[in-house]
């Protein structure tokens, strides 16, 4: 991604509102709330783009690694994303989750930023909203006319984003209803859930990006909601989820894959880069005390980024299975695992 994006972008937005059409019957001057509507969302789609750009300038890998004015700057931009996000509240109009998420705050150090598609769709709602301000406000009796049907001006608005070369991300859903309408985060833990993983996986097997897998497991978890209950055994969740956020990488997302097993996938990342993130994901879930004074341990399976994000993932759970087989408390790579069902 480059900075011609956040052009192309602001370009697009000023297409999406060249292209609403307004019937010869209604008033010459759209109403005072829909133009703040359009002017607050305008204003909003460039925040939530330069945003997206920012994060990945000042990544440990970006070209601005390191650049307090860069830093600074996404400062001021998250904290502009968050008053456009209040003025749009404040209007009334129905925020999109993926756009309330993009605009909201960023996460503090040392957690993951939402990934690149909530941008993406973040930016495509914005745009739309933009270009049919009336239609996420709430209805009026149209005295001089009919106005403009949604899905008109929506299916004009789709040709914009797609003649913007926007296809990336509308290849990334199979609709904006559908991406509106996921929850992306586990109610437990705040990380990334089941779901969110699945079409994230979808997304990165389109791409030509290698995709590490790492899949983590509490050893001998019953055990902990029986010994101490179902109340702790949820703290000790939400405490390895933390841990998981604190030794991955910048741009890795961790995942909460379901009951006490999570999922990180790691981009761009080599068989060393997986290994090491692996290998203290380990050592540091042994820091974490239970009440009985002994201590938390995982069993994780690593998958290099050689194959897609699906098949990583699948690697990473068979690698997971021969970790917990042999003693748990370990790491173990893909390749280790399948050299292992290889006949001597």
């Amino acid at each position: 991604m480059t900075c011609v994006m956040i052009t192309s972008r602001t370009a697009l937005v000023a297409a999406a509102l060249a292209i609403t059409v307004v019937p010869a019957t209604a008033a010459a001057a759209a109403p005072a709330d829909e133009a703040q509507v359009r002017d607050v969302a305008n204003a909003a789609a460039e925040t939530v783009a330069e945003e997206q750009q920012l994060l990945a300038d000042v990544a440990p890998d970006g070209p601005l690694a390191g650049d307090s004015d860069a830093r600074a700057r996404l400062r001021v931009v998250d904290s502009q994303g968050e008053l456009l996000l209040g003025e749009l509240e404040g209007l009334g109009v129905d925020v999109s989750d993926a756009a309330r998420v993009a605009l909201a705050r960023l996460p503090q150090p040392g957690t993951i930023p939402p990934p690149g598609v909530v941008y993406d769709a973040a930016f495509a709602d914005l745009v739309r909203m933009a270009a049919t301000p009336a239609a996420v406000l709430p209805a009026e009796p149209q005295a001089d006319g009919p106005a403009l049907g949604l899905l008109a001006v929506a299916a004009v608005a789709l040709l914009a984003l797609g003649a913007a070369a926007l296809g990336n991300t509308l290849r990334r859903r199979e609709t904006d209803d559908d991406l509106a309408a996921m929850a992306w985060s586990d109610g437990l833990t705040g990380l990334a859930n089941r779901r969110r993983l699945d079409h994230d996986v979808a997304s990165f097997d389109m791409s030509d990006e290698p995709t590490a897998a790492i899949m983590v497991d509490i050893d001998h978890f019953k055990s902990v909601n029986d010994s101490f209950g179902h109340q702790r055994g949820d703290e000790v969740i939400c405490t390895v989820a933390q841990v998981l956020l604190e030794h991955v990488r910048f741009d890795d997302v961790v995942y909460r894959y379901g009951g006490e097993e999570f999922c990180v996938l790691l981009p761009g990342a080599t068989a060393n880069d997986a290994r090491g993130v692996a290998q203290r994901i380990v050592e540091a879930a042994r820091e974490i005390e239970l009440p009985d004074g002994s201590h938390v341990t995982v069993s994780v399976g690593v998958a290099s980024g050689e194959q897609i994000a699906s098949a990583a993932v699948e690697s990473a759970d068979q690698a997971l299975l021969s970790a917990k087989a042999h003693g748990r408390d370990r790491a173990v790579e893909a390749s280790e695992a399948a050299a292992e069902l290889v006949p001597a």
